[in-house]
């Protein structure tokens, strides 16, 4: 009896699946294990371990590069290279990492000439580091042309403040942003927008507080000028020419800009 065709093509699928399983479980198999948690509250560290951990938390949740570079001038916020040597010698009578600390949690107190005060307190929202982390960013910053001497006990016990929510529609407020507020003449905002006249704002959510953005839009002015545009520029009377739920709708837009991808498409 002859066997079919189909038949003989799956006896020989069989065949090879079977060959192929026998292959891989004669491999050794290794169990794998997840990685240890780094500890930092129980004080179970060595400083480059800190120093790693911070420098992962500037570089992610801190979202410290989007505007601070290291070694690089002409950007939002001074060049960080060497800070840790420098912050030494900023204020009379102040240790190095009492300087970055205190610039950390209060970025006001400690203004650089050329910079306006734009930096959010990184233990409040937008940004929200914990006091662990806020000890390896410490850590991470001294490492920079000093040495790493900061405790966790230097981090005051702060609290988080509750995230603000506002009850506007991004998506109208997108329609504002490229329609009557003309803010797409001057920023570029993801996929929507490419004028260098004005900062980008793809990650403005990402980097400051929402307090800060309602305050930019009523009084340019009065929030300072970002490093590296000029000054007057943006109209002092957007505030007056929008209405209160455009303007809510504005600012609820913005707060959805944090870099993950492009701005949603406005519905007409």
């Amino acid at each position: 009896m002859r066997v079919p065709v189909l038949g003989k093509v799956s006896v020989f699928a069989l065949l090879v699946m079977g060959a192929y399983t026998y292959y891989a479980n004669s491999i050794p198999q290794l169990q794998s294990k997840p990685p240890e948690e780094l500890s930092l509250e129980g004080g179970n560290v060595t400083p480059e371990q800190l120093v790693k951990a911070g420098e992962g938390i500037f570089k992610e949740k801190g979202t410290c590069e989007v505007c601070h570079r290291i070694g690089q001038k002409g950007t939002r916020a001074p060049d960080l290279a060497g800070i840790g040597a420098t912050a030494a010698k900023r204020k009379p009578g102040m240790t190095a990492k009492a300087y970055i600390i205190e610039s950390l949690l209060d970025p006001g107190a400690h203004l650089v000439e050329g910079y306006p005060n734009i930096m959010p307190k990184v233990d409040r929202p937008p940004i929200g580091l914990n006091r662990s982390e806020l000890w390896a960013v410490a850590a991470f910053l001294e490492s920079l042309g000093g040495t790493v001497g900061v405790k966790l006990d230097d981090i005051p016990k702060t609290a988080v403040a509750a995230e603000v929510k506002l009850p506007g529609d991004p998506k109208a407020g997108q329609a504002v942003f490229m329609g009557k507020g003309g803010c797409i003449a001057c920023h570029k905002a993801g996929a929507i927008g490419a004028s260098p006249v004005g900062p980008d704002l793809s990650q403005i959510a990402k980097i400051q507080t929402p307090e800060y953005i309602m305050a930019k839009i009523l009084n340019p002015a009065g929030m300072g000028t970002v490093a590296g545009y000029p000054a007057g520029v943006m109209p002092a009377t957007l505030g007056q020419t929008l209405t209160a739920r455009e303007y809510l709708d504005l600012v609820a837009f913005l707060l959805t800009l944090k870099g993950e991808g492009a701005a949603p498409a406005a519905k007409k």
